[in-house]
């Protein structure tokens, strides 16, 4: 059969050429384990793409699109969240036998997964800080009267969606190596837990959660000197 023009400009050949031939499979489930974190590798590979394009449009100040850049992003990251569900169908045994055929390899060395912890850091959160200079607005003005800076206000939410996001994958991960594994089974780097655990403290906006403390704490201290005393609600 000759192929079609989908087939080629897909490559598709070449893509489910990827994976294991059947009879080379350790275990029915290794199938699964191989497409979702190619999958996942692909995905990773989109949001980069756009985090790097997101950040040419806020230099160029095309502030609408790098919005939609950034919900693309949050797309993308749910549709990875969603891909652990499938993780979950796998026996303890199952992923024992897939194990062996991985070696010493672990997520942490992800390429994807790598490059989505560093651009926070390196490209995106320097082409925005620089965005608000020529923009003559802080983070905290934008807060405090966000429906003023309607645009601004959706762009800082939005990367704080990043960061939300990626925290809950990392949490929504290590809730599937407890269900796989077991909370206290070591990894040749040491124990999953307290790796996940450790990076799940790591915030790529701080400045977009601080604003937050900044913002109640006085409106708190406003309504103490009315007389009231309104507190704060968890």
């Amino acid at each position: 059969m000759a192929t079609t023009d989908y087939e080629k400009y897909i490559r598709t050949d070449e893509l489910l050429a990827l994976q294991k031939k059947p009879e080379e499979l350790s275990c029915h489930d290794e199938l699964q384990f191989q497409i979702v974190h190619q999958a996942s590798e692909l995905y990773m590979k989109q949001v980069e793409h756009e985090l790097r394009f997101f950040a040419v449009l806020i230099a160029e100040d095309k502030t609408p699109r790098a919005v939609t850049a950034l919900r693309r992003v949050g797309t993308i990251q749910r549709v990875l969240l969603h891909s652990i569900d499938l993780l979950d169908t796998m026996a303890p045994t199952d992923y024992m036998t897939i194990r062996l055929g991985l070696g010493r390899g672990s997520g942490q060395e992800s390429p994807g997964f790598r490059t989505m912890l560093k651009l926070p850091g390196e490209v995106v959160w320097p082409a925005f800080e620089a965005f608000l200079a020529r923009q003559g607005v802080t983070v905290r003005q934008i807060y405090d009267h966000p429906h003023d800076h309607h645009t601004l206000f959706q762009l800082c939410e939005s990367l704080l969606d990043y960061d939300q996001l990626l925290q809950t994958w990392r949490y929504r991960h290590l809730m599937l190596v407890y269900r796989i594994i077991g909370a206290g089974t070591p990894s040749l780097k040491g124990k999953h837990s307290d790796l996940l655990m450790h990076g799940m403290k790591t915030r790529f906006f701080p400045d977009l959660w601080d604003v937050r403390e900044d913002v109640f704490g006085d409106w708190t201290k406003a309504q103490e000197a009315k007389g009231n005393a309104p507190g704060y609600h968890g």
